[in-house]
């Protein structure tokens, strides 16, 4: 086996620049691995999470039903996503001057639907699609309601003065309450029906029947 030549100096300077290159092209990819890595894990850190934040405009105090909205009457929190429904404002700025269709409670999210449109008054917004609106006053029923709320759903059944209860009939189904009595003299129901059950009920009063509310129980 030949002995090995010795480096010379030149030559041993460059054998160690190539080593030491070597070494810091090294480091560099370490480094730049490490980031990658570190941003991964970051990054499923974030996804983890449960949920991002949205802007959400919320009354900031107690707004009736009819009520103009002003800028005092409103505020913008930060909430998750899955706190809030698909369908709300992130900026004041698209409630102001809006009319409420319904009572709203401090805290409450300001929803598009709460909100008197662009076209039609504010009991034509509030009547669902599909049905008919009719004023029915108190004086019509046989008996005072129940004690209802907005959003209950009825039944109406008629009867004739002086006959037998068997004779009684359901007139109207799955009725909606869309608005109550005001508590002045002449106030009335606003209940939405479809368009036969509006005649049937027209039909009942001319003929001097007298009509039953009943109430459904919630979830049936």
């Amino acid at each position: 086996m030949p002995p090995r030549t010795p480096l010379t100096t030149p030559d041993w300077q460059a054998a160690v620049r190539r080593r030491t290159q070597f070494y810091l092209l090294i480091a560099f990819l370490l480094a730049v691995l490490f980031g990658v890595l570190v941003f991964q894990f970051f990054a499923q850190q974030r996804e983890s999470q449960p949920g991002a934040l949205t802007m959400t405009v919320f009354a900031n105090l107690d707004i009736p039903m009819g009520t103009a909205i002003t800028a005092e009457m409103l505020e913008v929190r930060n909430v998750p996503d899955e706190a809030v429904p698909p369908l709300h404002y992130t900026f004041v700025e698209q409630v102001i001057g809006r009319v409420a269709l319904y009572p709203l409670i401090a805290g409450e999210v300001i929803l598009p639907g709460k909100l008197m449109g662009d076209s039609g008054g504010p009991m034509a917004q509030r009547c669902p699609g599909g049905y008919w609106c009719i004023s029915i006053p108190a004086e019509w029923f046989v008996a005072a309601p129940p004690d209802l709320a907005e959003g209950d759903s009825l039944e109406i059944a008629a009867v004739q003065p002086g006959n037998p209860v068997d004779d009684a009939g359901y007139i109207a189904t799955e009725v909606l309450v869309v608005a109550l009595p005001q508590g002045h003299e002449g106030s009335s129901y606003v209940l939405a029906v479809d368009d036969q059950e509006a005649l049937s009920i027209l039909y009942a009063h001319a003929n001097e029947f007298k009509l039953l509310v009943l109430l459904r129980p919630a979830g049936s």
